[in-house]
């Protein structure tokens, strides 16, 4: 009897040792953003009651045209505001103004210690847009969790939006096992580490439908994960988004009667396809494009066709 227990007290002790190298060996997390270390980036920043935030306004078109119309373009989940190069260059072109930013807890935003729900990213843009003196009304573009976002802010802020382009938006959190067992308390911060956020930096084949789309998606997805915090924000937001359904929040914006645009990816992988109805059901008169060969990112991987369908839809007067 004790020599078993003494083999099970040895195997526990070796597994936590295993297990505690293993989260430090995946634990990349060694540096600090600081004044200095955004200095050397490069890049916009503001800061606003709960941190600063990384952003890029390009207000070229103003030279042209004092009355250019702003277009705000709001990333998801874990990818910071490179995932819109495509749209913010050919927004750009066509004469608009464009600002996109790193949400908090992604890219080169601060990572402060709160909660990430969506008052939080609402508090976020809506600070940013005070910081930044934008009073005229806004053009908003979500992308994936991103559209749960803009669709929240709307809610709160229908005097300052014009129009909404919903992409493959968060409708409901799909049930998945990993994002069931991050509500444990020390399990939630170990499976972070070692199992989530290497997933994302690996989950090119996950997002789009086509890899050669995104040839570099590790490259550009490393930089953000190397400052302390990431994880954390990120285990945060997936504690918060678990099990939620933003239905009534869709529903409500429908009643607002402003022009929204809906795309989706036919092959999307991380939010289905199929919860395109439910944004439909939930908006009425919304212009929906389903674009066929593409994921989680059809502004992305089929940008011209995405892209154009977006101009228009803003360079259209409301009926």
């Amino acid at each position: 009897m004790h020599k078993i227990l003494r083999i099970s007290l040895a195997s526990l002790i070796i597994s936590s040792l295993v297990l505690g190298l293993l989260y430090k060996y995946m634990d990349k997390e060694t540096l600090n953003l600081n004044k200095k270390v955004r200095a050397e980036i490069g890049g916009q920043y503001a800061s606003i009651k709960n941190g600063v935030v990384h952003y890029q306004l390009n207000t070229d078109a103003l030279r042209k045209n004092p009355n250019a119309e702003l277009v705000i373009l709001v990333h998801g989940f874990s990818s910071p505001m490179y995932l819109f190069d495509p749209t913010f260059e050919y927004l750009v072109k066509q004469g608009f103004q464009v600002l996109r930013f790193d949400l908090f807890g992604r890219g080169f935003s601060d990572r402060p210690h709160s909660d990430y729900t969506m008052k939080l990213y609402v508090k976020q843009l809506h600070d940013l847009l005070n910081t930044l003196k934008i009073q005229n009304k806004v053009n908003l573009v979500g992308l994936s969790m991103g559209g749960a976002i803009v669709t929240h802010f709307t809610n709160h802020y229908p005097d300052k939006v014009n129009k909404i382009s919903l992409i493959d938006p968060l409708f409901h959190t799909p049930v998945r096992p990993e994002i069931t067992a991050v509500k444990v308390p020390l399990l939630g911060e170990y499976l972070a580490k070692v199992i989530i956020v290497p997933k994302l930096l690996n989950g090119v084949s996950d997002t789009v439908f086509n890899i050669n789309t995104f040839p570099d998606w590790k490259a550009k997805f490393t930089p953000q994960t190397q400052y302390q915090g990431y994880s954390r924000a990120i285990l945060q937001t997936a504690r918060y988004l678990s099990g939620k359904n933003f239905k009534m929040e869709y529903e409500k914006m429908g009643q607002l009667g402003k022009p929204v645009q809906l795309f989706w990816g036919k092959q999307d992988q991380i939010i289905p396809f199929s919860d395109s109805k439910k944004v439909i059901e939930a908006i009425p008169g919304i212009e929906f494009h389903a674009i066929d060969q593409a994921g989680h990112l059809p502004h992305y991987e089929q940008a011209d066709v995405v892209n154009s369908f977006i101009g228009n839809f803003l360079r259209t007067p409301p009926l």
